[in-house]
């Protein structure tokens, strides 16, 4: 008497997952221009999206809640950190700012390219969670840093004199952080510095594909 041997049920075929998006940190001193040029550069990096930011600060004439930053209560905060909702977070200028874990994290793992515009402290932070992060930190002009920075903070018109005096503080040691990063930029002039971050990024993304294939 024979026994059907049962057929074997072929093993389903994974389905592949795209490759992680590329992370991009883009750092420099209050007044230098992080956003203005990220956004003058957005038109060439298409496949970005800047991950929006939480803080404690006061919500400045123009800005949105949910575009420019997420705007937090000091209560709201503190729960944020409870619930390990974010990836890092710090003390910046009398004020918190952390980046949420949901605007990075699952961007990246579906294959979709970030960029957070962040203080040094909160660079350093994703480099040693995200050690393949590109970090690039924005300048002011060789020589004429502070006056540069002051000019600019006074022209939004919504910082004081001392506020302003703290910033140009912070300034001095974030300057001297620059090694850290991958690559700098000076912003002599916005479309410039643009350009160069676009240039900076094909090349980078290109060198890495390449390194991905073999």
């Amino acid at each position: 008497m024979s026994t059907a041997t049962p057929e074997a049920t072929p093993e389903a075929t994974p389905t592949p997952q795209p490759p992680l998006g590329t992370l991009l940190i883009i750092s420099g001193p209050a007044g230098v221009g992080k956003d203005t040029v990220w956004r003058a550069a957005g038109s060439c990096l298409p496949t970005f999206s800047k991950a929006t930011t939480c803080t404690t600060r006061a919500q400045r004439p123009g800005e949105e809640h949910g575009v420019h930053y997420f705007f937090v209560s000091d209560e709201e905060f503190d729960q944020l950190i409870a619930n390990d909702q974010l990836i890092e977070w710090a003390h910046v200028h009398n004020a918190r700012y952390g980046v949420p874990a949901a605007q990075v994290l699952e961007r990246l793992i579906q294959g979709d390219d970030v960029v957070c515009v962040i203080d040094v402290q909160g660079a350093r932070r994703i480099k040693a969670l995200f050690p393949q992060a590109l970090l690039i930190f924005l300048k002011p002009p060789a020589g004429r840093e502070t006056d540069v920075l002051r000019d600019r903070m006074a022209e939004r018109g919504t910082t004081d004199d001392e506020e302003v005096r703290r910033r140009l503080d912070s300034a001095q040691w974030e300057l001297s952080q620059t090694d850290f990063y991958d690559h700098e930029i000076i912003n002599d002039e916005i479309f410039h510095a643009a350009r160069q971050l676009c240039e900076i990024v094909a090349r980078e993304k290109s060198k890495r594909a390449d390194v991905a294939e073999h």
